[in-house]
């Protein structure tokens, strides 16, 4: 299916059912297609393939996030380099989108051995000062001394100066240090050049923006990407700083993987050796050398099943959209490597984009032993393949009505549909040892393409398709040999994401990777030594003043039929929430039975990659003939996201995300909840959003609107789509169509916060003002939300979320947002007229 999965940061902390698994990081579903990823720097969007967020969402290439499979809130995370994002879940996310594999390096603007910023107040471990040392010069040093010296005094002064009000109960201006450090980094941020009701993202973010110019390496920079860098360190802190005496025998798996991503001497010796052999084991590569002209068949089941790449197409174990209380095998369109369709087809606009994959697939088959007369050719072969792939392959835009992309068949139907692939020889390989028969149920989100893809795989010649196969493989393995490899990869993500040569040390590839391979364990230590309880119920106490907000709201919209609106609330009364990290983690034989069967050495990288995948199969096929459990997280503690599942009526919000900016104990309310409380706003929506309000309470896909409200629904959903098509960046317009669902849970998250924020003053009386910004708290709130998107990217990585993010961009999730928001406008006095009030507001919930 294709619902997206839809995250912005969070997780509940509850004990995972008997008798589930997850997938190898900690997902539960299995690793989707391998393609060309933006480097993002933040785990902020979605389930890595084996770790986190990341593997639960669709591919850009699918078109849409599949059905019942999630939203998240935030910028999309990015994978470990080579581990694909596994196969699209059912969940939303607040953050971009995160749909491809080949990502532009992450390297931070200056790495730290384990720094948080000083406001990260539930996470953080003290820089190492031999690190601040050891890249200074002495007169830097001398110029940071002196500058240290004069904050201090300043603060000084500040504080004592706050404890000399704090007898007077008639001031109104808190002067906590916590409260003047915040109101230090929001004056740092805005830019009072620009009047609030002319760009309001300008006004909030402008100051930052002159502040942050991209770092190497990166194609985007943001809160998202700063608190994933912060979490790194805490977790390379963790890694090479602990005693393992640990009981869990999972956790001495996660030092052993870091370890052995580390070894980079080992790595090299080894250079294009272990691929080599492992395309010779499949049955060669016509561009490498002699190849089995009638196994295609058998390269597929070994590509796609024992080593989980999607070439043509992805097949994943997940809940039945129809029958949520159910998993069942599906299957859903795949095979691009570059970010979106648009890319291939679109020839002229992306001539040298596909020029340098040409070069970057010629450069990798000579490097694993390509014949110079002939690999070019043989790869452009790939490509034109690829094209065709592309030229059948449906939009995301095409793709969010769920009704009509399911479709529920069995086995030999599917046969029928697609006959080119002998079905029940490739599932019951993939899904060994389970048997499987002609009459095994299958849900297909993509029947046309499928059917399409067959013939294409027909009237394709034997080496062409085997050069597909393999190199789907490659893409999928290269990350985890010799810097040449890396060095190829750089080269085609400057021309598509605009990158410069990246910096990013090693240790940090290892983190992330680590993160995707085992998440779940790696969250088990990084949760003991950063989480605080108090935080969850905080936060569960948040959740529910935004659910009463919400449902107040629904209350009062005069567009909904009663017996609608009664089914909507109790839909949102059964949205289950869960905060911090599972249970599960904290008990060391359960964790260690999620990773059992993983094997892990120290002294192998590139086979702790391979195990990885094959373990990943198995803990799919161990999947279908369980339930769904309600406690199986689709994102690591550690992860700076959050997200909606639709088939479980659930939201999560993992620990990572519960510090600065979205949230901090001793920050005014306003700030928590225009930070962590319109993300809870936000995933909270997407239960109602336009693919999201198709699933019932109980998390199953079926009608349950009557059609004056679905009409109704759909008239104003109408209007936010025509809105938000009209945005251009660099010339170019946004797909309202596209990005119609992350948009309404943008605005309806926003409503819901504010509301719940203005009945907590109901209950607590107004809050103390913070010095210096001239806000008053309700504005607070509003330039506390904005300052969550402050972004920078460039303009190729800009391009590339046009064209295949269902989220809009971070300056027009801000505009569009705060433009339809009655409050905003009210309390910044915005004229009808002006940029910030144009008139006409659309609104849904």
């Amino acid at each position: 299916m294709n619902v997206a999965l839809q995250e912005l940061g969070g997780g509940g902390n509850v004990s995972r059912g008997r008798g589930s698994r997850r997938g190898p990081g900690g997902g539960a579903e299995a690793e989707g297609p391998r393609r060309a990823r933006e480097p993002e720097g933040a785990r902020v969007g979605g389930a890595q393939a084996a770790g986190a967020g990341r593997r639960e969402g669709s591919s850009p290439q699918t078109g849409g996030a599949r059905p019942g499979q999630g939203h998240r809130a935030g910028p999309r995370a990015e994978g470990p380099r080579g581990l694909t994002p596994r196969a699209p879940p059912t969940v939303w996310q607040m953050v971009e989108y995160e749909r491809t594999t080949l990502r532009e390096e992450d390297a931070p603007e200056t790495p730290v051995e384990g720094g948080a910023s000083p406001d990260a107040v539930e996470v953080g471990f003290r820089k190492r000062t031999r690190d601040f040392l050891g890249s200074h010069t002495q007169l830097e040093l001398v110029l940071a001394a002196v500058s240290l010296l004069l904050a201090a005094l300043l603060l000084g002064c500040l504080v004592a100066l706050g404890v000399q009000y704090h007898g007077d109960p008639s001031h109104n201006t808190c002067l906590t240090e916590a409260c003047i450090r915040v109101a230090g980094k929001i004056l740092e941020s805005l830019d009072r050049g620009v009047s609030p009701c002319e760009d309001f993202y300008q006004f909030s973010c402008g100051g930052w923006i002159q502040r942050n110019p991209l770092p190497d390496g990166r194609s985007r920079w943001n809160t998202f990407n700063s608190l994933w860098d912060q979490n790194q360190a805490i977790l390379k802190h963790l890694l090479e700083n602990t005693t393992f005496n640990s009981t869990s025998e999972a956790e001495r798996k996660t030092q052993r993987f870091y370890l052995s991503c580390l070894q980079v001497e080992r790595i090299e010796e080894l250079g294009a050796q272990p691929l080599r052999d492992l395309i010779d084991k499949i049955g060669g590569w016509n561009i490498t050398g002699p190849w089995d002209q009638d196994n295609f068949m058998e390269v597929l089941k070994a590509v796609a099943g024992t080593y989980r790449a999607t070439p043509f197409f992805t097949v994943y174990v997940s809940a039945d959209s129809k029958s949520s209380n159910s998993n069942v095998i599906q299957v859903d369109q795949s095979g691009l490597f570059l970010p979106s369709r648009d890319y291939y087809l679109n020839r002229t606009a992306n001539e040298k984009v596909l020029t340098a994959y040409l070069d970057y697939m010629e450069e990798l088959g000579m490097l694993l032993g390509g014949r110079p007369t002939s690999t070019r050719e043989q790869m452009r072969q790939v490509l034109e393949l690829e094209i065709q792939l592309a030229n059948i392959t449906v939009p995301q835009d095409q793709r969010r009505d769920e009704e009509k992309i399911y479709h529920k068949m069995n086995i030999a139907e599917l046969q029928a549909l697609a006959p080119s692939v002998d079905w029940l020889e490739f599932l019951s390989f993939l899904l060994s040892p389970l048997e499987l028969g002609d009459s095994e149920p299958v849900v297909v989100y993509g029947t046309d393409y499928l059917q399409q893809v067959s013939e294409l795989i027909n009237h394709t010649e034997p080496s062409v398709l085997n050069n597909y196969l393999i190199w789907n493989l490659v893409q999928k393995t290269t990350s985890s040999l010799d810097h040449r490899f890396e060095s190829a990869q750089e080269k085609l993500l400057e021309t598509l994401y605009g990158t410069k040569k990246s910096c990013m040390p090693r240790w940090q590839t290892c983190i992330s990777n680590t993160d995707d391979a085992l998440g779940f364990a790696l969250g088990s230590l990084f949760v003991k030594a950063t989480f605080d309880r108090q935080s969850k119920e905080i936060a569960e106490g948040m959740i529910s003043e935004i659910r009463n907000a919400f449902e107040e709201a629904l209350g009062q919209l005069v567009w909904m039929d009663e017996k609608t609106r009664q089914a909507a609330k109790e839909k949102a009364d059964a949205i289950y929430d869960m905060i911090g990290f599972p249970d599960f983690i904290l008990d060391p034989k359960e964790l260690d039975d999620v990773y059992d069967g993983y094997e892990v050495s120290e002294d192998s990288f590139f086979q702790n990659m391979l195990n990885l995948y094959n373990f990943s199969a198995k803990v799919m096929a161990d999947q279908l003939r369980k339930p769904p459990s309600r406690d199986q997280w689709s994102m690591t503690p550690q992860t700076v996201n959050a997200y909606y599942l639709p088939t479980k009526n659930e939201i999560v919000f993992p620990a990572g995300i519960l510090q600065a900016p979205f949230y901090t104990r001793n920050h005014p309310k306003a700030l928590n909840f225009g930070g962590i409380g319109v993300v809870m706003g936000h995933e909270l929506t997407h239960a109602f959003d336009d693919q999201g309000r198709e699933y019932d309470k109980e998390g199953n896909l079926r009608p349950w609107w009557q059609n004056e409200s679905l009409a109704a629904f759909r008239n104003h959903t109408a209007c936010m789509e025509e809105q938000y098509s009209q945005y251009q960046v660099n010339g170019e317009r946004l797909n309202g169509r596209q990005t119609l669902g992350e948009n309404i849970a943008d605005n309806g998250g926003l409503k819901a916060a504010y509301n719940a924020y203005k009945a907590w003053l109901s209950k607590h009386g107004e809050e103390q003002q913070l010095p210096a910004v001239g806000l008053t708290n309700h504005q607070l709130f509003f330039v506390g939300f904005a300052q969550v998107w402050c972004s920078v990217r460039t303009p190729e990585s800009s391009h590339e979320g046009l064209v295949t993010d269902p989220h809009s961009p971070a300056r027009f999730r801000v505009l569009g947002t705060l433009s339809n928001s009655r409050d905003f406008l009210r309390h910044f006095g915005c004229p009808v007229g002006s940029p910030m009030n144009p008139g006409q507001l659309c609104e849904v919930w």
